[in-house]
């Protein structure tokens, strides 16, 4: 997939978000704003945590909420550590829940994945959400 699956994905995840009563306050729109929604063009890029930044930040109510997007599990080789530091963030003594947006096909290796990092029981407690199922909203 390209980087303009990325960008249409990532607009959706946004999309989804704000359905669930998060307010989206950072955006990577990487300089291609023709994929996102005239109010999302204008937002600022998220911030950089652990060394990698997120493709997406929110809050609802006091709570930071982090999304990332992937179109591939395979050959990323920053994911491990991306995945983690971003899972194991904390704000106000609450584990800050993160988002992440998969093409469908990809569900059941991201399951795995997320397993193999020891992250699962943060994915079956809603800690770390999958949204597979995303279309323009």
């Amino acid at each position: 997939m390209t980087l303009e699956a990325h960008q249409r994905l990532l607009n959706s995840l946004a999309k989804a978000l704000e359905i669930q009563g998060v307010t989206i306050t950072h955006l990577d729109i990487n300089e291609m704003p023709e994929y996102f929604d005239e109010k999302y063009r204008k937002l600022p890029a998220p911030k950089e945590r652990d060394g990698y930044k997120p493709d997406l930040e929110g809050m609802k109510g006091a709570l930071r909420h982090l999304g990332e997007v992937k179109i591939s599990i395979k050959g990323d080789k920053n994911m491990d550590s991306q995945f983690k530091a971003f899972a194991s963030r904390e704000m106000n003594g609450k584990e800050i829940p993160f988002h992440i947006a998969i093409p469908k096909s990809l569900k059941k290796d991201l399951e795995k994945k997320l397993y193999k990092l020891d992250l699962y029981k943060k994915y079956k407690n809603n800690t770390i959400k999958i949204w597979a199922e995303l279309h323009d909203i």
